[in-house]
């Protein structure tokens, strides 16, 4: 349950991060879309504080994360199945990643706050880098292999959540005018 936690977190994460969403048309065929998340904006040091202070296991009166998405998704079992063998295998992926960059992050501040060679700082920011690359790679793989599991209408309610989570932002602007 642990892993499964460590995984929603990630996803929920790296879902807020995606530049964009993409809205289907009426009556067009929804074609497979997964977004590309913007390694740009991956933010290893407060993923790993957020997977870190995330509350892993529910109690018996909770919800799983992966229970809200199956039922909101209203998968089947075998897409349920197929969606822990998902998570198990994106976690076993980015977990070590993480690790590295977590090691290699603290090695970069003790260079940067020891006045270190710079030539070393240099390198440290390339491997991150290269880390964020591999975990969004990791991430995207995830994603297309889950969107493919999908039927047309749980695609459609993905994207939604996806549309949802991208105006979640702005949303606190339009209450205090009364345009909720």
């Amino acid at each position: 349950m642990k892993k499964t936690g460590i995984a929603f977190a990630l996803l929920a994460i790296l879902l807020m991060s995606c530049s964009q969403a993409l809205a289907q048309k009426p009556g067009a065929k929804p074609a497979p879309v997964t977004p590309t998340p913007d390694l740009s904006k991956l933010n290893i040091e407060r993923i790993l504080q957020q997977v870190q202070t995330t509350k892993f296991q529910a109690s018996a009166e909770e919800t799983s994360p992966l229970q809200v998405v199956a039922e909101f998704l209203q998968l089947r079992p075998g897409q349920v199945s197929e969606l822990e063998q998902l998570l198990q295998a994106r976690q076993a992926a980015i977990v070590p990643l993480f690790e590295t960059a977590q090691a290699v992050i603290q090695q970069l501040g003790i260079l940067l706050n020891t006045a270190g060679n710079p030539a070393q700082v240099g390198l440290l920011v390339i491997q991150i880098h290269v880390l964020q690359q591999q975990m969004g790679q990791a991430q995207q793989s995830f994603l297309s292999h889950f969107v493919a599991i999908l039927d047309a209408e749980q695609l459609q309610k993905l994207q939604a959540v996806r549309i949802a989570a991208q105006l979640q932002p702005i949303l606190p602007a339009f209450q205090p005018i009364f345009l909720l």
